[in-house]
């Protein structure tokens, strides 16, 4: 499942504080042939553009220049005008006209030309063009705002800082931006990971006003230092300063899930919705927790409303084709919505590997391949799939590639016991007993006593048993058969068996005598039939004849003597030389 958890909030305040720090500039007097008409138009243009008439302010200013293609105050003042009115290619063609035929305070210029720039989110572009204004305007104390917000939005951290410190240095602390400022230096911060700085400055920017992405900020820097009840505290405030908005409950309930207060925090994540009930990411969450709480028509239902919001769709579409891919009925759709995810997304690996999952599932072995080796071009970390590649590969018979895949996982993730046991498995078909004893082993150091997996412990203790280190496969058998149920055994006869032989190997002639006897009682195989009668033959036990014909009868290839014994062994039935010393003493 998918879900989406924004880092931090960003005020997007700058077109508003550029422009509107910029003021209309006022006729001044001229000279010459135009000295009448100039200032006449200027000062109608600038009376139209304080009542907010613009499109007569346009034609007044035009007028200028017609008449004076250089005037400073008409280029500037209709630059501003066609920049606030967001029309800022206009604006910025105008700019460059002027930069060209003025020769004064160019700077006003290329201020209004970067602030279009930027506000058409061409950051790259703006920023040589602030930088040329701070060079003609050296005092302009906006145009460092500005700097630092710009390379703030290119991810320059570093940069940034340098220009929003000299501002909130050197700027007015009560031009409406100090506590932006604060809160830019403080996401800086955060973003370079040096959290306790980005504290100090999101408290700053608290303290100047509380404007909930502060308190949503503070918050996830106290949890990139593992501080969550503090966090708490934090988030708890927030909300009291901003009882209304819907991403303070919304982060609140990330905060109380951290702290196990899980009923808690499903309230906040409805309350988050029911103040903001179109917000992608609180769709997708609660479309997540209802999954979880396997109530699938209402994730499937919130999972629904967030594609319809037009947000989050990837996250959305993945998860309702994980949904759908695990009812056999609903295939088709699950496949529709894979590929509507990865056309959202496609250079995202987790879509390509849940499709990969899809494929496998379904045994559609080439095209999981496909899916998984792409989603490991994008992400080469992802160990999953590894791990699912080698258990294909497996499947398809291939234990190279198998292992090839399986120890890329490993090398990522060393103690995983799922890579570990399959590792085991493969090294295991393969017959290289010590590699698998070394993979069984790590695979249940990973794994808690209580949970140790019987077919790993068996795995090794097979390995040890053909390698001949009966002590330790015994410790491995005994191991499984500890909490046998009578099912249990009558199920896993060889298992008591395999004890069997691991005692006679050791000389406790008793003791094997009483691990084959429970296996024949349990499941009368043919293997432990030959335990049975070469330990009462060793013991001279009264039942030998008795076992030994029972044996014969069933297994035909017995009455062939000992090339019988050589034969089962053809067909992987395992018999020790020293084993196979006493057989030949009994069919001879």
């Amino acid at each position: 499942m998918l879900n989406n958890k924004g880092l931090f909030y960003i005020k997007y305040l700058l077109i508003i504080i550029c422009f509107f720090n910029f003021q209309v500039i006022i006729a001044q007097p001229d000279t010459g042939k135009t000295a009448v008409q100039i200032p006449e138009y200027l000062n109608n243009g600038y009376d139209y553009q304080i009542a907010k008439n613009d499109k007569l302010a346009i034609i007044e200013y035009e007028k200028v220049l017609v008449l004076e293609k250089s005037n400073h105050t008409a280029n500037y003042n209709l630059a501003l005008i066609y920049a606030k009115s967001k029309r800022e290619l206009k604006a910025i063609e105008i700019c460059d006209k002027a930069i060209e035929n003025c020769k004064e305070d160019l700077n006003d210029f290329y201020r209004i030309k970067a602030n279009c720039l930027s506000s058409l989110e061409k950051y790259d572009e703006a920023l040589p063009i602030y930088h040329q204004a701070l060079l003609l305007d050296p005092n302009d104390d906006n145009l460092n705002y500005n700097l630092g917000y710009t390379y703030f939005m290119l991810k320059k951290w570093e940069s940034a800082l340098i220009y929003l410190k000299e501002y909130a240095n050197n700027g007015e602390k009560d031009a409406g931006n100090f506590d932006d400022t604060m809160f830019y230096i403080g996401t800086c911060f955060y973003s370079l990971k040096r959290y306790n700085e980005a504290i100090e400055y999101y408290d700053l920017a608290i303290n100047a006003s509380p404007y909930h992405s502060y308190f949503f900020n503070k918050v996830e820097a106290l949890l990139a230092l593992n501080e969550n009840k503090e966090a708490l505290k934090v988030i708890n405030l927030g909300i009291e300063k901003n009882p209304d908005k819907a991403n303070l409950y919304y982060k609140r309930y990330y905060v109380l899930k951290s702290l196990n207060q899980t009923e808690k925090a499903l309230i906040d994540l409805k309350k988050a919705y029911s103040l903001d009930p179109n917000d992608g990411d609180i769709l997708l969450d609660l479309g997540v927790v209802y999954e979880r709480e396997n109530n699938i028509e209402q994730a499937i239902l919130y999972y629904q409303k967030c594609i319809d919001s037009k947000q989050n769709l990837a996250g959305a579409y993945g998860n309702l084709a994980n949904i759908y891919s695990g009812n056999k009925l609903m295939r088709e759709k699950a496949l529709v919505y894979f590929q509507k995810a990865l056309n959202q997304e496609p250079m995202v690996a987790t879509h390509y590997y849940n499709f990969g999952n899809y494929y496998k599932k379904t045994e559609q072995f080439d095209s999981a391949i496909n899916m998984y080796e792409k989603a490991l071009e994008l992400n080469p970390d992802l160990s999953q799939a590894y791990v699912n590649l080698s258990v294909i590969y497996y499947n398809k018979k291939n234990l190279d590639t198998a292992i090839e895949y399986i120890l890329k996982a490993i090398a990522l993730e060393p103690d995983d016991f799922s890579a570990n046991a399959n590792a085991a498995t493969i090294y295991f078909d393969k017959k290289d007993y010590v590699k698998t004893i070394k993979y069984v082993t790590k695979a249940l150091t990973a794994t808690p006593k209580e949970n140790k997996d019987a077919n790993l412990l068996n795995k090794r203790g097979v390995s040890r048993q053909i390698l001949g280190d009966y002590k330790n496969a015994l410790y491995d058998y005994l191991e499984i058969t500890e909490n046998y149920s009578l099912v249990d055994k009558k199920n896993n006869a060889g298992i008591f068996s395999n004890i069997g032989y691991c005692y006679m190997e050791d000389d406790q002639l008793t003791n094997s005598l009483k691990y084959f006897q429970e296996a024949v009682d349990y499941k009368p195989e043919i293997d432990q039939l030959i335990g049975l009668f070469t330990v009462q033959y060793l013991l001279k036990d009264k039942d030998f004849e008795k076992t030994f014909r029972k044996a014969k009868s069933l297994e035909k290839k017995l009455k062939d003597g000992f090339e019988g014994i050589q034969k089962l062994e053809k067909e992987g039935y395992f018999y020790t030389e020293k084993h196979k010393l006493v057989l030949k003493q009994i069919f001879n």
